[in-house]
């Protein structure tokens, strides 16, 4: 029997994080489907994981947002793996040795979906790096799958992306702008690889249909928000203002009921959380009866709620994965650079990327929705082809996955020859008849991530530029405590010298404010981009 250790971005008791939670799902079905294998899933909570997905579960490495400690930990974590503990620092309990002993008693590890090779969050790229290394210096393959790379990379966490995607098998890229963005950063010796996300084949069991019947006694629009727009531009109030005002627009003019589903939050008997909460305000600001809150479903209940919708629309990035896979409409809104780059990529791959706008284009996003629940099944059955093939392309995704990483069950892994990454068609795009400005929300698309991009940059210098003064000051504190030290010696010359360390000191803090300041000018853009 073959074994291999995955991580999923999951597993939590009082947060389900119903998209990561799809991915990692899918994983385990497709490798179940293929070999016989046992899993052991490295997860938030692992007597919880263990219990919903049925596999062995183990805790995570452990890392923090904060990149000193995180250098330290994963320099201890493999120095014990390449001394094979003879030098290690590693207190016994330490959740590393689990994770250790799992990979050296595996066949593989893979990296499931997720969006966390992003230098937002640090401490999942040290997580994933060092899970990578330990299957080096173990001698296991690992390999990715399902990956948004980015968009933000920093420069302190170039190389160890880059050394990570290089000495991957492969890197499972779900949308094309990860694509080239992964072979950038990876070099040539990165083999990247297109495929839909991971979610997109996961199925709802009929007892997931008898769980969302309740909910589907008349049509209506399934709308998914996040709870927080997360951009540097929009205010959160003004973001759910507009989703407001979307919501109660589209069901006056279509006569649809709105269902508001979360995809962030906690299932019973965890409390309402997050999107939860978000949705329960903005059902009562809307003020109609048509519009109403769900409960938290599990993905599976989601994909059968989704399947008897009229259309779905919403900030969520899965949001549109299980619309395109089950053939319904949807309609895709942007709020953050994050959000434009995976939603853009999801559309595309099954030809709506017409139908991703920005949040606050309210006329145009309410004229699309009700001009998509006009022409519903036109779009419908363009849309049952591009999911058809996609589907298909999915499975071969995985036969490669299974076969460059544990094997086909006769030993050895074949060629990528015989076994090569399948190819990824082109969806044929579709028109968006509805959008009185298409030209333009592109390009206010295209201008949300570029202006967001620099904004983080510009934020992170400045952090980086804040860090040196406090150092420099911190130094010139010490100094000056030095100095008053040796004046009560009365040591002149000592006196003297520290006088100069000091004057040194303060000439460098007045040019690192000079450079934070110069650094500010040079990335703030003078306008923000506006909604027509």
């Amino acid at each position: 029997m073959k074994r291999i250790t995955m991580i999923g971005d999951v597993g939590w008791s009082r947060f389900y994080h119903l998209g990561d939670e799809a991915m990692t799902e899918l994983a385990i079905d497709a490798l179940r489907a293929r070999t016989d294998i046992e899993i052991t899933l490295i997860a938030g909570e692992p007597e919880y994981a263990a219990e919903m997905y049925g596999v062995d579960a183990i805790p995570r490495i452990g890392f923090k947002r904060d990149r000193e400690p995180n250098i330290a930990r994963m320099e201890k974590v493999l120095e014990h793996v390449e001394t094979k503990g003879g030098r290690s620092s590693l207190r016994a309990g330490d959740p590393a040795l689990k994770v250790i002993d799992a990979v050296r008693a595996s066949d593989a590890v893979l990296i499931a979906g997720g969006g966390n090779l992003n230098s937002m969050f640090a401490h999942h790229i040290y997580e994933r790096v060092t899970l990578g290394r330990i299957a080096q210096l173990l001698g296991k393959p690992y390999a990715l799958t399902s990956q948004t790379l980015g968009p933000l990379i920093y420069d302190e966490d170039r190389k160890l992306v880059y050394e990570f995607l290089a000495d991957a098998e492969f890197v499972g890229s779900r949308e094309s702008y990860t694509t080239t963005f992964a072979k950038e950063v990876g070099g040539k010796r990165a083999v990247v690889c297109r495929q839909v996300d991971d979610a997109f084949s996961l199925e709802a069991r009929e007892e997931d249909r008898r769980a969302v019947y309740d909910l589907t006694a008349e049509p209506f629009i399934l709308a998914s928000f996040a709870e927080k727009a997360s951009s540097p531009v929009l205010a959160d109030s003004a973001y759910h203002a507009h989703l407001v005002d979307i919501t109660r627009r589209l069901t006056d003019e279509t006569g649809l009921n709105v269902l508001l589903v979360p995809h962030g939050g906690g299932l019973p008997p965890a409390a309402p959380t997050r999107d939860q909460l978000t949705n329960d305000q903005i059902a009562t600001e809307v003020g109609r009866v048509s519009v109403r809150p769900t409960r938290m479903l599990t993905a599976r209940e989601l994909i059968a709620l989704t399947e008897r919708a009229e259309f779905v629309i919403g900030t969520r990035y899965h949001a549109g994965i299980f619309a395109g896979a089950a053939a319904v409409p949807f309609i895709s809104l942007v709020p953050n650079l994050y959000s434009s780059i995976r939603m853009r990529g999801a559309a595309e791959n099954v030809g709506m990327e017409q139908f991703v706008l920005p949040v606050d284009s309210i006329d145009d996003v309410v004229a699309t929705g009700a001009g998509v629940a006009e022409n519903r099944q036109v779009i419908a059955d363009a849309l049952q082809d591009s999911a058809a093939q996609r589907r298909a392309e999915h499975g071969d995704w995985w036969d490669f996955v299974v076969a460059h990483t544990v094997g086909d069950g006769s030993g050895e892994k074949p060629s990528a020859s015989s076994v090569p990454a399948p190819g990824f068609f082109h969806a044929e795009e579709l028109e968006n008849r509805f959008d009185s400005a298409p030209s333009a929300n592109r390009a206010r698309l295209t201008s949300i991530e570029e202006y967001g991009l620099l904004l983080a940059k510009r934020d992170r210098q400045l952090a980086v530029a804040k860090k040196q003064a406090q150092e420099a000051t911190r130094e010139l504190q010490a100094c000056t405590a030095k100095l008053e030290k040796q004046e009560n010696m009365r040591s002149v010359r000592a006196a003297r010298t520290v006088r100069g360390w000091r004057r040194s000191l303060e000439r460098r803090v007045r040019r690192v404010a000079k450079s934070t300041v110069r650094r500010f000018d040079e990335v703030s853009p003078r306008s923000v981009p506006k909604a027509n």
